[in-house]
């Protein structure tokens, strides 16, 4: 049978859709599809974006395999079918099911400019009756346009039943802020990094469609493409399959594959992705890492240290692509994004203190102008004020999975705010200046950062809309 979604956010979504095309002052339409809408049987995840760079985009998708040929329509928006570019597929399997995973990688838009676009098997439309989804692409380098981009981590999580309603709830949050793309802090898709754990439109279950499920990416990642750094949870390949960011890779001289590391620590030799690389949006440069590794192969050793003498000895591959891209573009506003916290206050999740050092990543980013670095990790808010010989970073490990505590063995003293939830004690808990927070609703969260020249916003948003902690910065 055909997938449909709740009357009531199709309808408030098919009019807010309406409003933004008419207007042009939407990014992208919010929540689900239009009142009735349906989509075709074969469709199985619901088109999504990746790779939002200078003049490009991918359009990504998931069906039966029925047929061998799929194709994307695009153009300025209204017009959504003036262009037709041929689509390349993977074999998947998402449980018992094989399906197809599907990108096309548009070239040529202008900047700035808002498109929409429709999916296609064979001739078979697979939006059949929805409207289609709009997106605005990338402003250009230099330009002086304000644009806002939102962070979030460690999510894709699901019950028994195949639900996490506070999850849900934060999608819609993603999906109305007005962001113009995303950018992950790593561990998505509980608990391994599954396609089964991704999942699709019609298969439920404990940690089953976290990600791809109706109630979930499906709703934002339609019109807000997505960078994704890799986690501890799923290390693996499935993450560069379904997160393809080719362009970003290609023009900043990235990694984007999967490599063998062999044999630190007493590691077994392994494969595992070496995904790291940058972009650029009107005048910030934003920088995807992996500082992450597996908890399946330690050696003797744990995580961070695993992490560190594989990617941020000063000789690592890594470290010295970072080291040369940031000094070929001084000046600016500059983002990172990794997995591991370099401060964190949770008793589980500690702070990495191996990513501290002046020889470290700390110092890396600190002595090349890095403005903010955004970690996960840890299921809880952070935020840390600049400590000597670093920068500001924040904890955003609250997008889905299970929240937890923070403070429970002290707060340090650079923790400015932060709020966990303890579900064995059915209470909140903080640090810093926050409040503790009286629903875990307040803890899942992700972060809207505004962008106007070098002056920099940052604005948490829980599960239920309310900001909190909102924070503005001159990097001039």
């Amino acid at each position: 049978m055909s997938f449909r979604l709740p009357a009531r956010a199709r309808t408030a979504a098919a009019l807010i859709c309406a409003l933004g095309l008419l207007l042009g002052a939407l990014p992208a339409p919010v929540g689900p599809p239009a009142a009735a809408a349906a989509v075709a049987n074969q469709l199985k995840r619901y088109p999504y974006l990746t790779d939002l760079v200078t003049t490009n985009v991918t359009v990504n998708w998931a069906t039966d395999r029925s047929q061998a040929a799929g194709s994307v329509k695009y153009g300025v928006a209204p017009t959504c079918t003036t262009n037709t570019l041929a689509a390349t597929q993977k074999a998947i399997t998402v449980g018992a099911v094989a399906e197809y995973q599907w990108k096309a990688n548009i070239t040529g838009l202008s900047a700035n400019t808002q498109y929409c676009y429709r999916v296609y098997l064979g001739a078979t439309s697979l939006l059949a009756t929805d409207p289609a989804p709009t997106f605005r692409s990338q402003i250009a380098a230099g330009s002086a346009t304000p644009f806002s981009f939102a962070v979030l981590g460690d999510w894709g999580a699901t019950d028994a039943n195949g639900n996490n309603p506070d999850q849900a709830n934060l999608m819609q949050q993603i999906a109305s802020s007005g962001v113009r793309f995303a950018v992950t802090t790593g561990d998505t898709a509980y608990i391994g990094g599954s396609q089964t754990n991704y999942g699709d439109l019609q298969q439920k279950g404990a940690n089953t469609s976290g990600i791809f499920g109706p109630a979930f990416w499906a709703m934002p990642g339609r019109s807000i493409p997505l960078f994704n750094a890799s986690g501890n949870h799923g290390f693996n390949s499935v993450g560069l399959t379904n997160w393809p960011q080719d362009r970003a890779r290609a023009t900043s001289n990235g990694r984007y594959q999967m490599e063998t590391y062999c044999c630190k620590n007493s590691t077994s030799s392994g494969s595992y992705p070496s995904a790291w690389y940058a972009f650029s949006a009107g005048t910030a440069r934003f920088y995807v890492l992996t500082a992450a590794w597996t908890s399946l192969n330690l050696g003797t050793a744990d995580l961070y240290k695993n992490d560190y003498d594989n990617h941020w000895t000063a000789s690592s591959p890594e470290y010295q692509w970072l080291k040369q891209d940031l000094e070929s573009h001084p000046g600016g506003v500059k983002f990172a994004f990794w997995h591991f916290p370099m401060y964190s206050d949770n008793s589980t999740e500690t702070s990495d203190p191996y990513l501290q050092g002046a020889a470290s990543l700390k110092g890396l980013l600190a002595a090349n102008g890095v403005s903010i670095g955004f970690t996960g990790h840890a299921h809880i808010y952070q935020r840390n004020l600049k400590p000597a010989g670093g920068i500001v970073t924040y904890v955003t490990g609250g997008g889905g999975a299970k929240a937890e505590p923070i403070g429970a063995k002290g707060c340090s003293t650079i923790d400015a705010y932060g709020i966990g939830w303890s579900y064995s004690h059915a209470q909140g808990s903080r640090c810093g200046a926050a409040t503790a927070p009286t629903s875990v609703s307040r803890v899942f969260h992700f972060l809207k950062v505004s962008v106007n020249g070098t002056t920099v916003t940052v604005a948490p948003t829980d599960s239920l809309g309310r900001t909190f902690d909102v924070r503005t910065y001159s990097f001039g």
